[in-house]
Formats: structure tokens, C-alpha cells, sequence
């Protein structure tokens, strides 16, 4: 069994990589591919299947945070001699680091069933979590585009309206959707 876990891993791995840009997948692409792959059979070896779940929690917020650090650098380089507005909020690629981190939130779950019976989202789930984070990424950047000067008040709320709603469709705090 941890043999295909360990292949199906890798796979995955080898998917989240192309989302980093040409030039440094063509650097680093291999070594990448390496560390991940001993990491996981460390992992696996040491502490069993269930570690590999651990690895992949780090895994995902360092390729997260790591993606955005590398296309941001990649459009410097790229557009050096170019004027451009340095507050990421209003330019409309902002729009595709949202989807960019949804899709990389959502991931956490989707790889937790491929390893554990305790995780068991539906496409529903995966559909209202990817609309509900999508959305309120899209509805804070609206209002912080509106209200410049107010954008840590505009990202409290939202974010405490996120988990409201987030843990009210899970479990019902003050009506029965969850339950």
C-alpha cells in the first residue's frame, strides 16, 4: 500500500510543480521532484502512511507560498523596464492568485481522502468551499479597491463572515444547515 501511496504522491507533486513558472522549473524541476520523493519514503518508512498526510500540509503552504515569491519575481524580471502599479489589489491579476489559492486550500482536503476515511467531502463540498473562498477573496478585493485606506477592517470582517458561514454549513451554530 505505501508504495502507491508514495507513487500517487508523487504524481500529485509532479502536477503542482507546473504551476511554478518555466524558468525556474527548468532550474530546479529535478531536485524538487528528488527531495519530495526521498521525503515521502522517509516519511512513509518512519512513521507509516499516515505522516505522508503531515508532509503534505507543509508541503502545500511552502509550494503556496513559495509559488507566489517565484511568479512575483518572475514578472519583475520580466517587465523590469515597464511602469507598473506595485499594489497587487489593483491589478487584475490578482484575480488568478485568488484562484491560485483556492484551488491550493482546496487541495489539503482532497489529498486528506486519499489517505484517511475521515475526510469524505462530496463535490458539493469541494464546489461551496471553492465558492465561498473564491467569493470572498473576489468581495474583499472589490472593497478593498473601493476603500483604500480601510483594508485591514474590510479583511476582519470578511474574514470573520468566512468562518461564520464556513462553520455553519459544517456543524450549525445557530440553525440546522450543518446538522
Amino acid at each position: 500500500m505505501s508504495k502507491a501511496v508514495i507513487r500517487r504522491s508523487e504524481r500529485m507533486y509532479d502536477f503542482l510543480l507546473k504551476l511554478y513558472p518555466k524558468r525556474y522549473r527548468y532550474e530546479f524541476e529535478e531536485e524538487m521532484k528528488y527531495v519530495f520523493s526521498e521525503s515521502l519514503k522517509d516519511a512513509c518508512s518512519e512513521h507509516g502512511p499516515q505522516a505522508i498526510i503531515h508532509l503534505w500540509a507543509r508541503t502545500i503552504l511552502d509550494t503556496g507560498k513559495s509559488l507566489v515569491i517565484q511568479h512575483v519575481a518572475n514578472l519583475k524580471e520580466g517587465d523590469s523596464m515597464k511602469t507598473k502599479n506595485t499594489d497587487i489589489l489593483m491589478q487584475n491579476k490578482v484575480i488568478v492568485w485568488i484562484a491560485l489559492a483556492t484551488g491550493l486550500l482546496l487541495l489539503i482536503p482532497l489529498i486528506a481522502m486519499q489517505f484517511t476515511s475521515d475526510v469524505a467531502w462530496s463535490l458539493l463540498d469541494f464546489v461551496t468551499a471553492g465558492a465561498l473562498l473564491f467569493g470572498t477573496g473576489l468581495l474583499f478585493v472589490l472593497a478593498a479597491r473601493k476603500m483604500p485606506r480601510h483594508r485591514v477592517a474590510i479583511a476582519i470582517v470578511l474574514a470573520v463572515a468566512l468562518l461564520y458561514i464556513w462553520a455553519e454549513l459544517a456543524v450549525g451554530i445557530l440553525t440546522t444547515w450543518g446538522s
